[in-house]
Parts: C-alpha cells; structure tokens; sequence
C-alpha cells in the first residue's frame, strides 16, 4: 500500500479478476468436455456428437447424425471446437455453463447399460473435475 492510500482503486482490480475467473472456468469446461468425448462409448459417434456446452440457459438440442466413429478415448474434433467456440465467444463472467447430452442414449449410458461405458460417462467426468478443482 502506498503511503497516504493505494496507489490504485480497488475497483480496478475487478476487470482483471473477471478475466481470471472466465480463463479457469473455460479451462475447466474444456477439460471437462474433452474427457467427455474420451469416456464416451462409440457405435455411430452420435452420443459424442451431442455434448453441448452453453451459457446462461441450457441448449435441448439433438441431432440424430453420425459423429466420428473413431474408437472410445478419442475426441470428434468437429463436435469438440464447435462447442468450444461457444465458449470463446462468450465473455459472461458470472453465467452458468451447462455441460449436456440430450441424445435418448444419454440415461441409458449414464444408468450402466454401455459395454463401453459402465460407470457412465457424466457421472466419471464429474469425479475427475471436482477431484482436480474441488468441489462438492
């Protein structure tokens, strides 16, 4: 602290932690859909097609198309840097992000009922990020 006071308002500070805050928690997002493509069990590429990130209301789409049908532990690199893009466009420091599948395969998957996938997909991720970042 400068003598007589600070040398800067406290309020200036806040654009820099704003910015701060939007790089961790898009690392964290991006980390957390990457190892959503990597756990997810792959027949057509569908199911790993339809991870959406979106910010500040959830996205309910589906689409009924083939992603990549490369084998589980792979990303669709289309899908991936479509949805990543979402979140470079979007500065909105203090929105919620959802992470979501809305493929009819998505209960199923995270019931157990994947050869690929027995302990879910969603449910696996989850315990990977709060074990990285903490969390509940």
């Amino acid at each position: 602290m400068a003598k007589g006071g600070w040398s800067m308002p406290l309020s200036a500070f806040i654009p820099q932690v704003e910015n701060e805050f939007v790089q961790l928690r898009n690392r964290i997002v991006a980390e957390a859909l990457q190892a959503l493509h990597f756990h997810s069990p792959v027949d057509q590429g569908t199911y790993r097609q339809n991870h959406r990130i979106s910010i500040g209301d959830r996205d309910m789409t589906f689409e009924m198309v083939a992603g990549s049908s490369a084998p589980k532990g792979n990303v669709d690199q289309e899908a991936y840097d479509r949805e990543i893009r979402k979140l470079l466009n979007e500065y909105a420091p203090y929105t919620i992000v959802y992470l979501q599948n809305n493929s009819p395969h998505g209960i199923p998957i995270e019931d157990g009922h994947s050869d690929q996938a027995g302990q879910g997909v969603y449910r696996v991720v989850a315990s990977l990020i709060r074990s990285k970042y903490g969390g509940r």
